[in-house]
């Protein structure tokens, strides 16, 4: 919800006897909105608006208040008022933000066309799930994983090295370089989560070819008092719940932020069995200053905590090459237990992760000149089962630091910049063991620029970028005896983007966007050699890649059908030469430590076809209707085989019935989802341990509302996800090989801001 304020005074005595009137309208069409709330703290009274958006406070002592302005598809909000006069206000909402409105007003008002947004309201809903789990909600966006709470997002087909993240302007660098390596960023610590392409995505470095996810703390409101918010979730399946809190102050040229999560899980049950092992235990936390002066100079610190322990599914660690090869076709996994527990056992992983930020901004007449500096420190450690008592010596040991240091300049039109980052990653020697990665320092000097130009109905965006990547990395010979070996990387890497839009009248909007990127290998890709406990694979790296270049082209249509019905469709091509991928060998290989399957890297040229959609449909004054729907088609065109481990089919079909007001609560919100995920048809048998599962429908129900005649109105929800417990595997589920996914979940969710 976008809101705005402004006041007109006229004298009045000094008595408790003045007046607060004011109107709300739509950001959109200055509509005048019915039925909002507007609740004075201090005096505890509240007035809805008539069919006209106004309202009215009588009888009000002059001093300073606290307004909370609610009403239906909005997140709550909280305004300072100093009333020393009879005042108006002009307040001004962004009703469901999510909605696609005219293009006409959609530059001042929305995200911009190449951008996908996590409302307010979905990131109170998502305080329990993780990053990929939450962001996988929206069009083109697929989760791959490896149990419940261990996930990458997948971004039209492209996920881990070819998706970047960033935290706070920051690229998050960590282990994230495998299916079963969540990124180390505290979804709660943010207030802004986007997808986006386009010509901004040249600011970032990193090795995306694709979108980019960003989050951002964004901005804390002016108020000189103590604010802020708790959020908790508790699950009943899991046993378990997540609680975060935030508290900020917003003076004239200093303002600051601190919150903190935790979390705590137990096992998980698929709809006939517990998933032992599955559990998890969580702590973070964040911290940020700003300061300005004369309205030319900002600071920023910012800071970012995450520490995680997570169980990996016992019965996904096999001992012998019979019991690997029965358990792909048991219906019960191996070591499934009866009985609930909150014990995390190896196999399993433990992360820890930091991250500061300086940042220096000077406005000019010109534009605008930053300065940002960046350091991150990355430890992990993951558990295998081992022999003779030796399960709690980590089997992988990994501390990385790294750096990112950047000079930015922009204005209107224009965006250019330097970048430098560098990375240190090494094995710490406490496994006893052959390192699946090996140590090495990374390199990289980069620079953008990106232009912005609108001709009458048509926007132009054009960008280019050059990174020089140097890599240095020492590592153990795969070969016996095993000697150090010492190698040198060195990678140009370019990358162009071009794109216009047009306005289609004023309820229109057509882009189309041609993008060419390079990435160079990963070390992961190059030279893993050994057991990845995580995804219960061995896997080898080929050092016979080369650099891999994507050429994508999107044409893109938004716009309004009708006054209820609305319409995003984007299709896309994506073609690769060297397209970089991992392949399932056919064999398994016995170690000491257990039976696993092989896998290796491979290239090849590829092609990527794909399209999303989002409909939304307004059935009644209280009723909305919204669709999404995504598809990949993958093909390896140097072999023509499919491309493994591509998203299939999937709809998410969203029925939202709104009221006002009912008994005691207000804001009453009842929402029914459907998902639906088709069957991978597009694959092959030698490109895959076993055949893709089944398709599968899921359902989930959830109601809310706010409490009335509570003086900080809190907000609750209850939910039922997985109605009729159905026994179903995800595709891009590494977990899919030994066991079911999640059943039958109740959930319980407080939000309550003061």
């Amino acid at each position: 919800m976008y809101l705005s304020f402004g006041w007109s005074l006229s004298v009045a005595a000094q008595s408790c006897l003045l007046t607060l009137d004011g109107r709300v309208t739509d950001a959109h069409d200055q509509s005048p909105m019915e039925d909002v709330s507007i609740y004075i703290t201090e005096v505890g009274a509240e007035q809805w608006t008539d069919a006209r958006g106004k309202f009215s406070f009588e009888n009000l002592c002059p001093g300073t208040y606290h307004a909370l302005v609610q009403h239906i598809g909005c997140p709550s909000e909280r305004i300072l008022i100093e009333l020393f006069a009879d005042t108006t206000l002009s307040l001004t909402l962004e009703h469901h933000e999510n909605m696609l409105h005219e293009v006409d007003v959609h530059d001042e008002h929305e995200q911009a066309i190449n951008e996908q947004r996590l409302s307010v309201l979905t990131l109170d809903n998502s305080a329990a799930k993780s990053l990929a789990a939450s962001v996988s909600g929206l069009a083109g966006v697929s989760m791959l994983g490896n149990g419940a709470d261990i996930g990458l997002p997948v971004v039209h087909g492209l996920s881990g090295n070819r998706l970047t993240l960033v935290n706070n302007g920051v690229v998050h660098t960590g282990q994230q370089w495998g299916a079963d390596h969540s990124p180390e960023i505290d979804l709660n610590s943010a207030s802004e989560v986007s997808v986006v392409s386009g010509a901004a995505a040249m600011r970032y470095p990193g090795t995306h070819m694709g979108g980019i996810v960003i989050l951002e703390s964004g901005p804390i409101p002016f108020d000189p008092h103590i604010h802020g918010k708790i959020r908790s979730t508790a699950e009943s399946n899991g046993r378990g719940g997540t609680i975060n809190g935030q508290l900020y102050k917003g003076l004239e040229t200093l303002q600051w932020r601190l919150g903190g999560t935790l979390k705590h899980y137990g096992d998980r049950r698929a709809p006939r069995y517990f998933l032992n092992n599955t559990g998890t235990r969580q702590a973070h936390a964040n911290a940020e200053l700003h300061k300005q002066w004369n309205n030319t100079l900002e600071w920023e610190g910012k800071y970012n905590y995450f520490s995680a322990e997570y169980g990996i599914m016992r019965g996904s660690h096999i001992g012998n090459l019979t019991d690997l090869e029965s358990a792909f076709s048991r219906e019960v996994p191996f070591f499934t237990d009866s009985a609930f527990s909150y014990e995390i056992e190896a196999p399993r992983q433990w992360v820890q992760h930091h991250q500061l930020k300086s940042g220096l901004k000077k406005h000019t007449e010109l534009g605008t000149l930053e300065w940002h500096i960046a350091g991150q420190r990355d430890q992990r450690r993951e558990y295998d089962v081992r022999r003779s008592g030796r399960s709690d010596i980590p089997a992988l040991s990994l501390l990385q630091y790294s750096i990112q240091n950047e000079v930015l300049w922009s204005n209107d039109w224009l965006e250019a910049g330097y970048q430098f980052l560098g990375r240190n990653n090494w094995n710490l020697p406490e496994t006893g063991i052959n390192p699946l990665l090996p140590n090495y320092t990374a390199f990289t000097n980069g620079g953008f620029v990106a232009l912005d130009h609108s001709m009458g109905s048509y926007d132009l965006e054009f960008g280019g970028r050059y990174d020089y990547t140097f890599r240095s990395i020492a590592r153990w010979s795969n070969g016996v005896p095993r000697v150090v070996e010492y190698f040198d990387d060195n990678y140009h890497n370019f990358s162009f983007l071009g794109r216009i839009s047009r306005n289609l009248g004023s309820k229109w909007l057509l882009l189309a966007e041609s993008s060419l990127r390079q990435r160079p290998p990963e070390i992961n890709e190059m030279y893993s050699f050994g057991l990845h406990q995580g995804v219960s694979g061995i896997e080898e790296g080929n050092l016979e890649l080369v650099q891999e270049t994507g050429l994508k082209s999107t044409l893109q249509l938004r716009g309004k059908v009708s006054e209820k019905l609305h319409l995003d469709v984007r299709a896309y091509t994506h073609f690769f030469n060297g397209y970089i991928y991992l392949q399932p060998q056919q064999t398994f290989r016995l170690t000491i430590r257990g039976a696993f399957p092989v896998f290796s890297y491979e290239q090849c040229d590829a092609r990527l076809l794909g399209g999303d959609a989002v409909i939304k449909y307004e059935l009644s004054e209280h009723l909305n209707f919204e669709s999404t729907l995504g598809y990949v088609y993958g093909m390896n065109t140097t072999e023509d085989l499919p491309l493994n481990f591509m998203p299939p089919l999937n709809v998410q079909n969203n029925l939202d019935y709104e009221i006002p007001q009912w008994k005691n609560w207000r804001n009453v919100n009842v929402s029914v989802m459907h998902r639906y995920t088709a069957q991978q048809w597009n694959w092959d048998s030698s490109l895959d341990l076993i055949a893709p599962p089944e398709s599968y429908h899921l359902f989930d129900l959830h109601l809310g509302a706010t409490l009335k005649g509570v003086k900080f109105k809190p907000k609750f929800r209850i939910g039922i996800e997985n109605i009729f417990n159905t026994s179903y595997r995800d595709y891009l589920n590494r977990q899919r090989y030994f066991a079911d996914a999640l059943g039958r979940n109740f959930t319980l969710s407080w939000v309550q801001n003061f």
